[in-house]
């Protein structure tokens, strides 16, 4: 009997709509906030749509410290868990330089790239600029260089390795 009751209860529960107001059958006067009793919340801050607009999705500077600009030799060292390509570039004009001659070639194979070092948002920009049509995240490679023993950059990781 009780579980009849208990299915019943269930049934009228799930047919009743949420959005409708509730319906007030008494009011006595003497009833009491439930504020005192809820957990104390901080007041949200909105965001203006102009302070928005001047945000970063990420923070400045970006640096790599084990990692600088320069030549990379070629290492057949097998990366097997790489799911596709990656590539590391700094800001500077060797990386861009570097961009521009690869750049088919990185769309091609589908590569994804880190931006590893960059002090201004005028850099970023140049970057992602002759970047066109790559994926390009600014963040920083500390983790990967010091792994796998990265000191230099541009380079192209792969799963045969790594190369400039």
């Amino acid at each position: 009997m009780r579980g009849l009751i208990g299915i019943i209860c269930f049934l009228l529960c799930v047919g009743v709509d949420a959005k409708e107001p509730l319906t007030v059958i008494y009011d006595s006067g003497d009833t009491l906030s439930l504020e005192p009793y809820l957990p104390k919340r901080a007041p949200r801050e909105e965001a203006t749509l102009q302070e928005k607009k001047g945000q970063l999705p990420f923070n400045l500077p970006i640096t790599t410290p084990s990692m600088q600009s320069g030549k990379v030799t070629v290492t057949p060292k097998a990366l097997r868990y790489l799911q596709r390509p990656l590539f590391l570039v700094g800001a500077d004009q060797d990386s861009r330089d570097w961009l521009v001659e690869k750049r088919e070639q990185l769309i091609r194979i589908g590569a994804v790239g880190l931006l590893v070092e960059a002090t201004t948002q005028k850099d970023v920009e140049a970057v992602l600029a002759v970047a066109e049509g790559l994926r390009l995240v600014p963040a920083s490679a500390e983790g990967f260089a010091t792994r796998l023993g990265l000191t230099h950059y541009p380079i192209l990781l792969s799963k045969e390795g790594w190369e400039q």
